[in-house]
Protein backbone atom coordinates (compact mmCIF):
# COMPACT_ATOMS: atom_id res chain seq x y z
CA UNK A 1 0.00 0.00 0.00
CA UNK A 2 1.26 3.95 -0.47
CA UNK A 3 2.48 5.15 2.63
CA UNK A 4 0.48 8.27 1.51
CA UNK A 5 -2.47 6.39 0.66
CA UNK A 6 -4.12 7.09 4.20
CA UNK A 7 -2.82 11.09 5.05
CA UNK A 8 -4.08 11.81 1.33
CA UNK A 9 -7.60 10.82 1.83
CA UNK A 10 -7.79 12.03 5.64
CA UNK A 11 -6.25 15.46 3.92
CA UNK A 12 -9.38 15.35 1.31
CA UNK A 13 -11.84 14.27 4.28
CA UNK A 14 -10.75 17.02 6.04
CA UNK A 15 -11.56 19.16 3.71
CA UNK A 16 -15.05 18.28 3.54
CA UNK A 17 -15.97 17.15 7.36
CA UNK A 18 -13.21 19.82 9.31
CA UNK A 19 -12.51 16.29 11.57
CA UNK A 20 -11.64 12.73 11.10
CA UNK A 21 -11.63 10.20 13.50
CA UNK A 22 -8.83 7.56 13.29
CA UNK A 23 -10.13 4.35 15.47
CA UNK A 24 -6.92 3.57 17.74
CA UNK A 25 -5.55 6.52 17.19
CA UNK A 26 -7.16 9.80 17.71
CA UNK A 27 -8.59 12.98 15.91
CA UNK A 28 -7.40 14.89 13.23
CA UNK A 29 -9.40 18.24 13.14
CA UNK A 30 -9.39 21.94 11.01
CA UNK A 31 -9.56 24.74 12.95
CA UNK A 32 -10.37 28.37 11.19
CA UNK A 33 -8.32 31.07 11.67
CA UNK A 34 -9.70 34.49 9.92
CA UNK A 35 -7.39 37.29 8.28
CA UNK A 36 -6.28 39.54 10.66
CA UNK A 37 -4.49 42.66 10.56
CA UNK A 38 -1.19 43.47 13.22
CA UNK A 39 -1.76 47.25 14.06
CA UNK A 40 1.89 47.26 15.43
CA UNK A 41 3.90 45.52 13.00
CA UNK A 42 1.60 46.95 10.04
CA UNK A 43 1.11 43.55 8.68
CA UNK A 44 -2.57 42.28 7.00
CA UNK A 45 -2.13 38.23 7.17
CA UNK A 46 -4.39 35.84 5.27
CA UNK A 47 -7.13 33.45 6.64
CA UNK A 48 -5.48 30.25 7.20
CA UNK A 49 -6.54 26.52 8.81
CA UNK A 50 -4.50 24.77 10.78
CA UNK A 51 -4.52 21.10 11.69
CA UNK A 52 -4.89 19.67 15.04
CA UNK A 53 -4.61 16.06 16.65
CA UNK A 54 -6.13 14.94 19.56
CA UNK A 55 -4.87 11.49 20.90
CA UNK A 56 -7.88 10.29 22.71
CA UNK A 57 -9.37 7.08 21.88
CA UNK A 58 -12.93 7.56 20.12
CA UNK A 59 -15.20 5.48 18.58
CA UNK A 60 -15.04 5.62 14.73
CA UNK A 61 -17.21 7.83 12.71
CA UNK A 62 -16.33 5.06 9.54
CA UNK A 63 -15.83 8.00 7.44
CA UNK A 64 -12.32 6.93 6.50
CA UNK A 65 -13.49 3.59 6.74
CA UNK A 66 -15.95 4.38 4.35
CA UNK A 67 -13.77 6.61 2.10
CA UNK A 68 -10.54 3.87 1.78
CA UNK A 69 -13.00 0.83 1.10
CA UNK A 70 -14.00 2.71 -2.20
CA UNK A 71 -10.97 3.94 -3.34
CA UNK A 72 -9.37 0.41 -2.87
CA UNK A 73 -12.56 -1.36 -3.77
CA UNK A 74 -12.28 -3.11 -1.01
CA UNK A 75 -14.64 -4.26 2.33
CA UNK A 76 -14.94 -1.61 5.31
CA UNK A 77 -13.82 -4.28 7.29
CA UNK A 78 -10.26 -4.66 4.96
CA UNK A 79 -10.11 -1.11 4.81
CA UNK A 80 -10.13 -1.10 9.07
CA UNK A 81 -7.27 -3.69 8.81
CA UNK A 82 -5.33 -1.29 6.35
CA UNK A 83 -5.97 1.88 9.01
CA UNK A 84 -4.77 -0.79 11.75
CA UNK A 85 -1.53 -1.71 9.76
CA UNK A 86 -1.01 1.95 8.82
CA UNK A 87 -1.23 2.77 12.82
CA UNK A 88 1.18 -0.11 14.03
CA UNK A 89 3.77 1.41 11.01
CA UNK A 90 3.53 5.03 12.81
CA UNK A 91 4.17 2.84 16.18
CA UNK A 92 7.55 1.26 14.72
CA UNK A 93 8.44 3.90 13.73
CA UNK A 94 7.69 6.28 16.50
CA UNK A 95 9.42 2.99 18.54
CA UNK A 96 12.91 3.64 16.22
CA UNK A 97 12.77 7.27 14.78
CA UNK A 98 10.90 9.38 17.29
CA UNK A 99 8.97 10.70 14.27
CA UNK A 100 6.33 9.36 11.94
CA UNK A 101 5.90 11.18 8.77
CA UNK A 102 2.04 12.09 7.71
CA UNK A 103 2.23 12.73 4.03
CA UNK A 104 3.26 16.36 3.50
CA UNK A 105 1.32 17.61 5.89
CA UNK A 106 3.39 17.29 9.51
CA UNK A 107 5.04 14.52 11.78
CA UNK A 108 3.69 12.39 14.34
CA UNK A 109 6.07 12.57 17.43
CA UNK A 110 6.39 11.44 20.83
CA UNK A 111 5.69 13.99 23.79
CA UNK A 112 7.24 14.47 26.95
CA UNK A 113 4.50 12.26 28.61
CA UNK A 114 4.82 9.51 25.74
CA UNK A 115 1.68 10.35 24.58
CA UNK A 116 1.53 10.41 20.46
CA UNK A 117 1.37 14.21 19.24
CA UNK A 118 1.57 15.56 15.91
CA UNK A 119 3.31 18.84 14.57
CA UNK A 120 1.65 20.34 11.95
CA UNK A 121 4.19 22.10 9.46
CA UNK A 122 3.43 25.98 9.31
CA UNK A 123 4.44 25.52 5.64
CA UNK A 124 1.09 24.12 5.08
CA UNK A 125 -1.71 26.14 4.57
CA UNK A 126 -4.80 23.70 3.89
CA UNK A 127 -7.36 26.21 3.29
CA UNK A 128 -7.63 26.35 -0.36
CA UNK A 129 -9.06 29.81 -0.88
CA UNK A 130 -6.06 31.14 0.25
CA UNK A 131 -3.74 29.22 -1.38
CA UNK A 132 -0.14 31.33 -2.19
CA UNK A 133 -1.38 34.35 -0.34
CA UNK A 134 1.44 35.89 1.93
CA UNK A 135 1.17 38.35 4.24
CA UNK A 136 1.10 42.50 3.60
CA UNK A 137 3.27 44.77 5.19
CA UNK A 138 2.01 48.39 5.00
CA UNK A 139 4.81 51.00 5.23
CA UNK A 140 2.87 53.98 6.19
Amino acid sequence: MNENLIPNIICELLEKNKKVAIIGLGYFEITHQSASYDADTKTLYPPVNFLHFKNFDIKSDNILEKNIAEKLNISEDEALEQISFWIDEICMQLAEDKSAAFGKTGEFFVDDESKISFRFLDATNILKDSYGLKEIHFDK
